[in-house]
């Protein structure tokens, strides 16, 4: 799995809500500010994490490409 293949499973997804996007809004760049970024491990582990000056304040893990989409699409789409 690579960061393209997942960009497929989130766009497909926001489709499906009706709200499409154009271009991915994660990537796999550490930010040490707090953004998301997502870490996809050999094993096939999943991974959205954030960290506020070096220290790790979010990681969501699944091995689900459909759950990791939704969990992104749900973090850009928060009311």
């Amino acid at each position: 799995m690579d960061l393209e293949q997942l960009a497929d499973y989130f766009f497909k997804y926001a489709r499906e809500q009706g709200n499409p996007y154009e271009k991915f809004p994660l990537g796999t760049e550490v930010d040490e500010f707090g953004a998301p970024y997502i870490e996809i491990s050999e094993a096939g582990k999943l991974s959205i994490v954030a960290k506020d000056r070096g220290e790790e304040c979010l990681r969501k893990e699944t091995t689900s490409p459909e759950v990791l989409a939704k969990w992104v699409y749900e973090i850009f789409n928060r009311e």
